[in-house]
Protein backbone atom coordinates (compact mmCIF):
# COMPACT_ATOMS: atom_id res chain seq x y z
CA UNK A 1 0.00 0.00 0.00
CA UNK A 2 1.77 3.13 -0.81
CA UNK A 3 2.15 6.26 0.79
CA UNK A 4 -1.06 8.15 -0.20
CA UNK A 5 -3.47 5.24 0.01
CA UNK A 6 -2.21 4.55 2.93
CA UNK A 7 -2.71 8.45 4.53
CA UNK A 8 -6.71 8.54 2.84
CA UNK A 9 -7.25 5.42 5.02
CA UNK A 10 -5.92 6.98 7.84
CA UNK A 11 -7.67 10.27 7.71
CA UNK A 12 -10.82 8.32 6.92
CA UNK A 13 -10.86 6.66 10.46
CA UNK A 14 -9.77 10.06 12.20
CA UNK A 15 -12.81 11.39 10.35
CA UNK A 16 -15.00 8.78 11.65
CA UNK A 17 -13.58 8.97 14.89
CA UNK A 18 -14.21 13.01 15.07
CA UNK A 19 -17.65 12.46 13.76
CA UNK A 20 -18.13 10.08 16.43
CA UNK A 21 -16.67 11.99 19.05
CA UNK A 22 -19.18 14.95 18.24
CA UNK A 23 -22.42 12.72 18.27
CA UNK A 24 -21.40 11.51 21.89
CA UNK A 25 -20.75 15.40 22.95
CA UNK A 26 -24.24 16.50 21.79
CA UNK A 27 -25.79 13.84 23.18
CA UNK A 28 -24.29 14.84 26.33
CA UNK A 29 -25.05 18.12 25.87
CA UNK A 30 -28.23 17.88 25.12
CA UNK A 31 -29.11 15.79 28.58
CA UNK A 32 -27.17 18.49 30.47
CA UNK A 33 -29.53 21.16 28.89
CA UNK A 34 -32.53 19.45 29.85
CA UNK A 35 -31.10 19.25 33.38
CA UNK A 36 -30.10 22.45 33.80
CA UNK A 37 -31.51 24.53 31.25
CA UNK A 38 -28.95 27.28 30.11
CA UNK A 39 -29.21 30.23 28.68
CA UNK A 40 -28.65 31.26 25.10
CA UNK A 41 -25.44 32.60 25.43
CA UNK A 42 -24.26 29.89 27.49
CA UNK A 43 -24.98 27.30 24.95
CA UNK A 44 -23.83 28.95 21.98
CA UNK A 45 -20.22 29.38 23.80
CA UNK A 46 -20.32 25.75 24.50
CA UNK A 47 -20.59 25.06 20.69
CA UNK A 48 -18.13 27.56 19.66
CA UNK A 49 -15.55 26.07 21.98
CA UNK A 50 -16.17 22.36 21.48
CA UNK A 51 -16.19 22.82 17.84
CA UNK A 52 -13.23 24.60 17.77
CA UNK A 53 -11.39 22.50 20.21
CA UNK A 54 -12.27 19.39 18.35
CA UNK A 55 -10.78 21.03 14.91
CA UNK A 56 -7.43 21.75 16.86
CA UNK A 57 -7.54 18.30 18.34
CA UNK A 58 -8.20 16.72 14.95
CA UNK A 59 -5.48 18.97 13.46
CA UNK A 60 -2.57 18.54 16.02
CA UNK A 61 -3.64 14.41 15.63
CA UNK A 62 -2.98 14.15 12.04
CA UNK A 63 0.48 15.82 12.35
CA UNK A 64 1.48 13.64 15.26
CA UNK A 65 0.38 10.46 13.00
CA UNK A 66 2.47 12.21 10.30
CA UNK A 67 5.29 12.53 12.07
CA UNK A 68 5.16 8.84 13.76
CA UNK A 69 4.44 7.60 10.05
CA UNK A 70 7.39 9.17 8.21
CA UNK A 71 10.02 8.29 11.94
CA UNK A 72 8.42 4.55 11.31
CA UNK A 73 10.45 4.44 8.12
CA UNK A 74 13.85 4.30 9.96
CA UNK A 75 15.00 0.80 10.38
CA UNK A 76 14.88 -0.79 14.17
CA UNK A 77 17.04 -0.32 16.43
CA UNK A 78 18.19 2.52 15.01
CA UNK A 79 16.70 6.07 17.09
CA UNK A 80 16.05 9.69 15.21
CA UNK A 81 16.53 12.81 17.26
CA UNK A 82 14.68 14.91 14.10
CA UNK A 83 13.83 14.94 11.04
CA UNK A 84 16.34 17.43 9.19
CA UNK A 85 14.80 17.94 5.55
CA UNK A 86 12.06 16.29 4.00
CA UNK A 87 9.43 16.73 0.38
CA UNK A 88 7.09 14.57 -0.65
CA UNK A 89 5.03 15.00 -3.59
CA UNK A 90 2.30 13.24 -5.97
CA UNK A 91 0.52 13.44 -9.39
CA UNK A 92 -2.64 11.64 -9.62
CA UNK A 93 -4.94 10.63 -6.43
CA UNK A 94 -2.79 8.29 -5.36
CA UNK A 95 -4.38 4.72 -6.25
CA UNK A 96 -4.86 5.11 -9.93
CA UNK A 97 -2.76 3.41 -12.76
CA UNK A 98 -0.13 6.20 -13.70
CA UNK A 99 -0.28 7.58 -10.29
CA UNK A 100 3.50 8.75 -9.32
CA UNK A 101 5.08 9.88 -6.05
CA UNK A 102 8.23 10.98 -5.42
CA UNK A 103 9.81 11.71 -1.91
CA UNK A 104 13.40 12.01 -0.22
CA UNK A 105 13.59 12.10 3.63
CA UNK A 106 16.93 13.15 5.80
CA UNK A 107 16.85 11.48 9.35
CA UNK A 108 19.66 12.80 11.65
CA UNK A 109 19.98 9.74 14.32
CA UNK A 110 20.49 10.15 18.30
CA UNK A 111 24.02 10.27 19.50
CA UNK A 112 24.14 7.30 21.22
CA UNK A 113 22.25 5.48 18.50
CA UNK A 114 25.14 7.24 15.39
CA UNK A 115 27.65 5.69 17.83
CA UNK A 116 26.67 1.75 18.41
CA UNK A 117 25.53 1.94 14.56
CA UNK A 118 29.52 3.41 13.88
CA UNK A 119 30.78 0.33 16.48
CA UNK A 120 28.71 -2.09 14.85
CA UNK A 121 31.04 -1.93 11.46
CA UNK A 122 30.27 -4.17 8.29
CA UNK A 123 28.21 -6.54 10.69
CA UNK A 124 25.88 -3.41 10.80
CA UNK A 125 23.71 -5.29 7.89
CA UNK A 126 23.19 -8.12 9.73
CA UNK A 127 21.65 -5.81 12.56
CA UNK A 128 18.93 -3.75 10.98
CA UNK A 129 15.43 -4.74 10.76
CA UNK A 130 14.89 -7.41 8.07
CA UNK A 131 18.28 -8.69 8.55
CA UNK A 132 21.20 -10.07 6.87
CA UNK A 133 20.14 -10.81 2.76
CA UNK A 134 17.97 -7.28 3.22
CA UNK A 135 20.74 -4.76 3.25
CA UNK A 136 24.15 -4.05 1.28
CA UNK A 137 27.09 -2.92 1.81
CA UNK A 138 27.54 0.50 -0.52
CA UNK A 139 29.04 1.75 -2.80
CA UNK A 140 26.09 0.61 -5.00
CA UNK A 141 27.84 0.15 -8.46
CA UNK A 142 30.54 -2.32 -6.84
CA UNK A 143 28.37 -4.42 -5.43
CA UNK A 144 27.31 -6.41 -8.70
CA UNK A 145 23.93 -5.18 -8.03
CA UNK A 146 21.31 -6.56 -10.52
CA UNK A 147 19.35 -3.86 -9.78
CA UNK A 148 21.42 -0.81 -10.39
CA UNK A 149 21.08 -0.14 -13.76
CA UNK A 150 17.24 0.27 -13.92
CA UNK A 151 17.28 1.66 -10.23
CA UNK A 152 20.27 4.45 -10.38
CA UNK A 153 21.06 4.70 -14.16
CA UNK A 154 17.48 4.43 -15.96
CA UNK A 155 19.05 6.77 -19.01
CA UNK A 156 21.52 4.28 -19.68
CA UNK A 157 19.49 1.88 -21.10
CA UNK A 158 16.43 3.45 -22.14
CA UNK A 159 16.75 4.92 -25.84
CA UNK A 160 14.04 7.54 -25.57
CA UNK A 161 16.65 9.33 -23.38
CA UNK A 162 19.57 9.49 -25.23
CA UNK A 163 19.47 12.91 -25.14
CA UNK A 164 20.09 12.95 -21.85
CA UNK A 165 24.30 13.33 -21.89
CA UNK A 166 25.67 11.16 -18.90
CA UNK A 167 29.16 10.18 -18.56
CA UNK A 168 29.61 6.45 -19.41
CA UNK A 169 30.11 4.56 -16.27
CA UNK A 170 29.20 7.47 -14.31
CA UNK A 171 28.39 7.50 -10.04
CA UNK A 172 24.92 6.86 -9.02
CA UNK A 173 23.03 9.55 -7.44
CA UNK A 174 19.52 10.58 -5.50
CA UNK A 175 18.46 12.88 -7.92
CA UNK A 176 18.80 10.05 -10.96
CA UNK A 177 17.21 7.47 -8.68
CA UNK A 178 13.97 9.80 -7.82
CA UNK A 179 13.87 10.83 -12.34
CA UNK A 180 13.27 7.61 -13.21
CA UNK A 181 9.49 8.02 -13.98
CA UNK A 182 9.69 11.75 -14.44
CA UNK A 183 8.46 12.81 -11.98
CA UNK A 184 11.52 14.30 -10.13
CA UNK A 185 11.65 16.84 -7.76
CA UNK A 186 13.51 19.97 -6.42
CA UNK A 187 15.99 19.12 -3.33
CA UNK A 188 16.82 22.37 -1.67
CA UNK A 189 20.24 23.39 -0.25
CA UNK A 190 21.83 20.61 -1.82
CA UNK A 191 20.54 18.14 1.04
CA UNK A 192 21.06 15.14 -2.09
CA UNK A 193 24.62 15.87 -2.08
CA UNK A 194 25.46 14.10 1.29
CA UNK A 195 23.10 10.90 0.38
CA UNK A 196 25.46 10.46 -3.22
CA UNK A 197 28.46 10.20 -0.80
CA UNK A 198 27.04 7.44 1.08
CA UNK A 199 26.10 5.96 -1.84
CA UNK A 200 28.92 6.13 -3.84
CA UNK A 201 31.42 5.34 -0.95
CA UNK A 202 32.34 2.75 1.41
CA UNK A 203 30.72 2.54 4.93
CA UNK A 204 27.04 3.05 4.40
CA UNK A 205 24.10 0.55 4.07
CA UNK A 206 21.17 0.38 1.72
CA UNK A 207 17.98 -1.53 1.56
CA UNK A 208 15.34 -2.05 -1.40
CA UNK A 209 11.78 -1.29 -0.14
CA UNK A 210 8.16 -1.34 -1.12
CA UNK A 211 6.85 1.15 -3.38
CA UNK A 212 10.57 1.85 -5.35
CA UNK A 213 12.05 2.89 -2.04
CA UNK A 214 15.54 3.00 -0.60
CA UNK A 215 16.26 3.65 2.80
CA UNK A 216 19.90 4.23 3.48
CA UNK A 217 22.13 4.16 6.78
CA UNK A 218 25.41 6.25 7.12
CA UNK A 219 26.80 5.52 9.98
CA UNK A 220 30.18 7.68 9.51
CA UNK A 221 27.56 10.95 9.29
CA UNK A 222 24.85 9.54 11.68
CA UNK A 223 22.01 10.31 9.00
CA UNK A 224 19.34 7.85 7.43
CA UNK A 225 17.90 8.98 3.84
CA UNK A 226 14.47 7.09 2.54
CA UNK A 227 14.20 7.80 -1.35
CA UNK A 228 11.58 6.59 -3.34
CA UNK A 229 9.89 6.75 -6.41
CA UNK A 230 6.61 5.30 -7.68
Amino acid sequence: MNYVIFMLCVFAILILFFVATIAIFFLWLRRLWRRTRPDQSIRRGLIVAFGLGAIVSLFVGMKIWERNFVLARVPEPLEVAEIEYRLEESWGVGFMPGDNETGFVVYRLTDTSADWARKQGSHLKDMLAGGQGAWHATPVDDRGDERALGMWHPYDDDPDMMSVELPEGHLPTISEYLGKYGFDISIKDGRDGEADKAIQSTGSFYSYGTGGSITIVDPGRGKVFFAYAG
